[in-house]
């Protein structure tokens, strides 16, 4: 896999989104992938089916994504957490080590805009998301890309 489409992955999936919901008493579910030098966790804040907040977990080896070092990994990923900054209600992460990087994404729905949220490189967006977002087509979507719910 090329470090461009990993980075994608990584950025996107983080963010994948579906439809909208209601109200109840908060639940969280979480979702994990790993796969090539990759492993992501996702953990959905919800109330009946409707997404308050998601926090992304990710963890590449730079051997995986075709990089030597955590400086080559910050030529490259740099610019692209760079445009995570600043956004309300996103808080973005990246913590390079000798031979992995680990990135921490939050994402609070109910202050986010979402026009400046899908201008970012790798978010992913299914239907209209003016009412919010949709935790069973949130879930639906990340089982058909290969995550496993944690109990």
């Amino acid at each position: 896999m090329k470090f461009s489409q990993l980075i994608a992955a990584l950025f996107s999936v983080a963010l994948l989104l579906g439809l909208s919901g209601c109200e109840e008493k908060e639940q969280s579910k979480s979702f994990q992938w790993s796969g090539q030098g990759t492993e992501m966790t996702l953990t959905y804040y919800y109330k009946d089916d409707k997404v308050l907040r998601q926090t992304a977990n990710n963890k590449f080896d730079y051997a995986a994504v075709g990089v030597k070092s955590k400086e080559e990994a910050k030529s490259i990923l740099g610019p692209v957490s760079q445009k995570y900054q600043n956004i309300k209600g996103i808080t973005e992460k990246v913590d390079y080590q000798d031979t992995y990087a680990l990135e921490t994404l939050n994402v609070d729905y109910s202050t986010v805009n979402f026009a400046d949220l899908s201008a970012l490189q790798g978010a992913e967006f299914t239907g209209e998301v003016k009412d919010g977002i949709s935790m069973k087509k949130s879930e639906a979507l990340l089982k058909a890309r290969g995550f496993k719910e944690v109990k």
